[in-house]
């Protein structure tokens, strides 16, 4: 252990002369882009689990029928008095996996972006503009390959019954084929 690497840690105490010698030298092991994406799904199921039932009840007010004016918690009422609490949780499953895979993706792309296009990483010592611009593509590639599972999601949970993942990605592909799946790219795009 090289001499510069070891320094003298405080006393604690009155009169305690006692001081201890200290490895300084930490050479702690980067987390790997596999660890922070799976940190970042882990993070985002959990939101997405303790949020959905809000996410349910403001795709409903937001698609309610043009004479219908009801507001949030007219529809929340409404929506638990007609399906019961379980209705807040239609679609939970699809959405669980829409999730996943966006996130997981994301923070792929963040990661092998920042491993790539930096020498420090997402940290303070890249510049703020090619931090901006690097989180932009990230964003930008994450929307191209998940805005399927966004369009199947959303579909599924507005769906009375809620059928499924893979029942609403069949009836979706059946109706307009894989462009289908793209609808609303364009302004995901700009969000």
């Amino acid at each position: 252990m090289a001499q510069d690497e070891l320094r003298r840690a405080p006393t604690f105490g009155r009169g305690n002369s006692m001081s201890l010698l200290v490895n300084t030298s930490f050479s702690r092991k980067k987390p790997s882009v596999l660890a922070n994406a799976l940190s970042g799904v882990i993070s985002a199921v959990l939101a997405e689990v303790v949020l959905f039932p809000l996410d349910t009840v403001k795709l409903l007010t937001q698609t309610a029928e043009a004479g219908d004016s009801s507001g949030f918690l007219s529809v929340l009422v409404r929506l638990v008095r007609e399906r019961g609490i379980q209705g807040l949780y239609g679609g939970l499953g699809t959405s669980v996996v829409k999730e996943s895979v966006h996130s997981f993706n994301y923070w792929m792309w963040h990661g092998m972006l920042f491993r790539y296009l930096t020498k420090a990483d997402d940290t303070s010592k890249t510049p703020t503009t090619k931090r901006l611009l690097i989180n932009l593509l990230a964003k930008q590639l994450n929307w191209l390959c998940t805005v399927p599972f966004e369009v199947v999601a959303s579909v599924n949970q507005l769906t009375p019954g809620s059928p499924g993942f893979i029942a609403t990605a069949v009836t979706l592909y059946k109706q307009g084929g894989v462009a289908n799946f793209y609808r609303g790219l364009f302004i995901s795009l700009f969000l």
